[in-house]
């Protein structure tokens, strides 16, 4: 055997080892954040459990961190409902002015790619 191929064999499974890890990673992320968007209840709870043990908080830090926690969401989405109307529009405006920068041809790709790319818990966007 020459000595290239033990090298080049190495190289390759190593390769293969960082996109096995950079795909497994972005699976999981994604999962995650639909997960965190599904059931901001639970995302609350695990963070709020992961304090608690992680700081050693008594009853009363508990009941308190649970208080600025709800809080917080509370606003959060409060936050996201008067500005999704605006990111919505800003959105479509873009998608818009892509569009009509593409042939027909890359305007069916675009299209496909806008798909692919669209996470599972939002609604479809609509047509420019």
């Amino acid at each position: 055997m020459k000595p290239w191929k033990p090298i080049l064999l190495l190289v390759l499974v190593f390769v293969a080892g960082v996109a096995t890890g950079v795909l497994g990673n972005r699976i999981s992320v994604r999962r995650e954040v639909q997960q965190a968007l599904k059931s901001p209840e639970k995302t609350q709870l695990v963070m709020e459990r992961s304090l608690i043990r992680r700081l050693n908080l008594d009853a009363g830090q508990q009941a308190q961190l649970h208080t600025i926690m709800t809080e917080t969401r509370t606003k959060l989405r409060e936050l996201r409902r008067e500005f999704q109307p605006q990111t919505s529009a800003i959105m479509q405006d873009s998608t818009a002015k892509i569009s009509a920068l593409l042939t027909p041809e890359q305007r069916v790709q675009y299209e496909k790619i806008r798909q692919e790319e669209r996470p599972a818990t939002r609604p479809p966007r609509p047509k420019p």
